[in-house]
């Protein structure tokens, strides 16, 4: 169909790609006051091209984070819980430790199972999330050509994108200042602007098939492996809606059987790949065949005005269950950033924060990857210095438990920079369990007056604000110096100031019928009782001391100082180096 007509507008961002990478990056603009200045573009109308297959699982910290931004509660509702795991051995025998048994053990969070709910369904609530902030995935809409204007300063309409409408023909010039392509393996948006996709792709091939089952297969609601001799170590989850999926190894000889790979091929394997165990599918949802790769995107950010996230810019096989996770990582690390140069509030320059924080995570992602892929397939690792005649399966049990806190997402930590600098905060234990650069732990509060139990991440949500959390301990021990503090903070042009995004949670390590007698001050910002002691315990803090944490939006920690006045110098200086003051 030709053109029907050429329209043109201006936008602060466009988000080319309407998977959840796309969708969340456009939910955190939106919610962060951007509704009105992006859009959101995607290829295919998801009504038509929504099946039921890809990504299915999310670990504890991205639903941490899609908490923080108050997207998680209702996949929750609607997800399979995994809790449980279990592994067969090729007689059908259960063998303990191996598989996907460290998801037993995810531990200090209150997302503490694989939250398994299909992409399809995710994307729904995603969607419907994001029309009610007053933005619409904008489909079927192709991006046909990016331009790039590199004598603009950053922060004008470098950009010039051209989009055409797939049922109208329409074709569309969009002026903006950011561009976030989101547009998955085989990305547009990478290939235009020639930005080089560095790795290789193997000759295995793996299959992927959901429905609905009858087996006898003892333990089948949870997540399992079955360690077979001909498709290696196959994949079993539980799904939600009653529904299960298999993945597992096509390998060549497999191959061999099949001119053509059909749903009847990818049946008749997938009853090949668990024996001992019988299975019947009683319905079909979905079903693929692909090359197992690993492909990192030479630049995240290129240009100073456009950024790649998950699978544009990194892809691997689904060994792990790590492809959603990831994008996520992305985009959560992304919208707080963006949002605050957008409003003015901080330099430019904090976005190339962003890659030099992902793109390490992202590396060491890969490397784990291409050992789980092989080990998989029933081949040992590349360069493998150990027992050549090893079990794989006995092998991808000590690899998977090794990653196991950084594939939950938990260990994941970045460097220091600008946004993750040392304070002089000295933790009660060495080494100290937390640090700038890594996760701020969920602890269990108290809310003044009724007791009730919170957490830290539900009263320090995602709003691209800061929260400065002061760490109290025993105020018996610490009120002079809260006292000094809170003149000095008083003083604070930059940390009493409302325009700035910056917010206070003060929390003492008891409880009382009045916080500011409790304090013997006004408490700063809200206040939260600590009366187990367990948050100050999780945080190293001394109770005769006390200690201040900068939480970043994103729910990791930007800095920690002492609970002293010098504090005030030491969270003007952090701020100053993100904040434009």
């Amino acid at each position: 169909m030709g053109s029907l007509e050429k329209t043109i507008r201006h936008l602060d961002v466009l988000v080319v790609g309407g998977g959840p990478v796309g969708l969340v990056t456009a939910f955190q603009l939106a919610k962060f006051g951007h509704a009105s200045s992006i859009a959101i573009i995607e290829k295919h109308l998801k009504s038509s091209q929504d099946q039921y297959g890809r990504a299915i699982t999310l670990y504890p910290r991205s639903s941490e984070m899609l908490d923080q931004l108050g997207l998680a509660e209702e996949l929750a509702q609607e997800c399979f819980a995994c809790r449980s795991t279990v592994s067969y051995d090729k007689h059908g025998q259960e063998v303990q430790g191996r598989g996907w048994y460290f998801m037993e053990n995810m531990k200090d969070t209150q997302w503490d199972f694989a939250l398994v709910l299909r992409q399809k369904y995710q994307e729904e609530i995603f969607r419907r999330r994001l029309r009610e902030l007053g933005v619409t995935l904008e489909a079927p809409v192709e991006l046909t050509d990016v331009k790039v204007d590199e004598s603009i300063a950053q922060g004008g309409y470098k950009i010039t994108a051209a989009t055409r409408n797939g049922e109208t023909g329409i074709e569309e010039t969009i002026q903006c200042k950011y561009l976030i392509g989101a547009d998955g393996g085989r990305s547009f948006v990478r290939r235009v602007l020639d930005i080089p996709f560095d790795g290789s792709t193997t000759e295995d091939k793996w299959v992927r098939i959901d429905g609905m089952i009858e087996t006898d297969m003892p333990k089948n609601r949870t997540y399992g492996a079955i360690e077979s001799p001909t498709h290696g170590n196959v994949l079993w989850a539980a799904l939600d809606h009653g529904a299960t999926r298999i993945g597992f190894a096509f390998t060549a000889e497999r191959q061999k059987g099949y001119t053509e790979f059909n749903e009847a091929a990818a049946v008749a394997e997938a009853i090949a790949s668990v024996k001992p165990f019988k299975l019947e599918f009683k319905q079909v949802d979905w079903y693929t065949v692909y090359a197992v790769g690993q492909r990192v995107a030479r630049h995240f950010f290129t240009k100073d005005c456009v950024f790649l996230a998950g699978d544009a810019c990194h892809t691997h096989s689904s060994g792990a269950a790590q492809g959603m996770n990831t994008g996520l990582h992305d985009a959560c690390n992304l919208g707080w950033k963006l949002s605050l140069v957008l409003r003015g509030l901080a330099p430019a320059s904090l976005l190339a924060t962003y890659e030099g924080e992902r793109s390490p995570n992202v590396q060491k992602l890969i490397n784990y990857d291409k050992d789980i892929s092989r080990l998989m397939t029933m081949q040992l690792p590349l360069g493998w210095s150990g027992d050549a005649n090893a079990d794989p399966n006995e092998v991808l049990g000590v690899v998977m438990e090794e990653a196991s806190t950084f594939t939950s997402g938990l260990s994941i930590a970045f460097d220091l920079n600008g946004a993750n600098i040392q304070g002089s905060f000295v933790p009660s234990t060495d080494p100290a369990p937390v640090s700038p650069g890594q996760r701020g732990p969920d602890v269990q509060l108290y809310k003044p007056g009724t007791n009730e139990v919170t957490r830290m991440h539900r009263e320090t949500p995602n709003n691209a604000r800061f929260f400065v959390v002061v760490f109290t301990g025993e105020p018996e021990y610490t009120s002079s110096a809260l006292n000094e503090l809170a003149q000095a903070v008083e003083a604070s042009k930059i940390l009493s100031d409302a325009k700035l995004p910056i917010s206070w949670l003060t929390i003492p390590a008891k409880s009382g019928p009045s916080a500011f007698e409790l304090l013997g001050i006004m408490p700063f910002g809200k206040v939260f009782y600590d009366s187990k002691k367990t948050a100050h315990a999780r945080y190293g803090v001394d109770l005769q001391k006390g200690g201040i944490f900068v939480l970043r939006p994103d729910g990791w920690v930007g800095t920690a100082t002492a609970l002293k006045v010098d504090a005030v110098v030491e969270l003007e200086m952090y701020f100053r180096k993100l904040l434009i003051i």
